[in-house]
């Protein structure tokens, strides 16, 4: 298994990690599979971040892409000191096998290097238990909620936010 920083050079297979996240997974992402399935390669191709403070990394089998996750830092002044995670997914074939943990684990010591943050945020579906266990496991807390956050065919989803100081 390798983590790396995804690069431009992984935009079609990010795109497809992607689009499978969203198809598979509809109640647990703000974004429907056909608002990103019409973006071109470009567009996906813009979405990969190339600095330090804003980046998404890639877990590799046999260098085929089965899990991401993105990482935001803030870069307003007063606001620095936080970052968020987002857009986390690990193919169904390899869930329940630690590539979360280690996708994560390799996410947090990165955002430990960064010298003014201080604390990361993300949200999860509040039904979504496998997904907010992993995150109670490494440390991060339930801050708040907000209700009727997504509505997916006349259903509404509670989002539960979460963070965890790092410093």
């Amino acid at each position: 298994m390798i983590i790396r920083k995804l690069t431009e050079d992984d935009t079609e297979d990010y795109r497809q990690i992607r689009l499978e996240a969203l198809y598979k997974n509809q109640d647990s992402f703000g974004t429907m599979y056909h608002e990103e399935a019409i973006k071109t390669i470009e567009q996906f191709r813009d979405k990969i971040p190339v600095d330090n403070n804003n980046f998404i990394l890639g877990g590799f089998e046999n260098k085929e892409l089965i899990g991401i996750v993105a990482f935001h830092q803030e870069s307003r002044i007063k606001l620095r000191h936080k970052a968020y995670i987002s857009s986390m997914y690990v193919q169904q074939e390899y869930q329940g096998k630690g590539i979360g943990k280690l996708l994560l684990n390799e996410l947090i010591e990165r955002a430990k290097a960064i010298n003014e943050l201080e604390i990361l945020l993300l949200d999860v579906v509040k039904s979504n238990f496998l997904e907010k266990r992993l995150y109670l496991s490494l440390g991060f807390q339930i801050y708040g909620i907000e209700k009727m956050a997504y509505e997916f065919n006349n259903q509404y989803f509670d989002l539960e936010f979460m963070c965890l100081k790092i410093k």
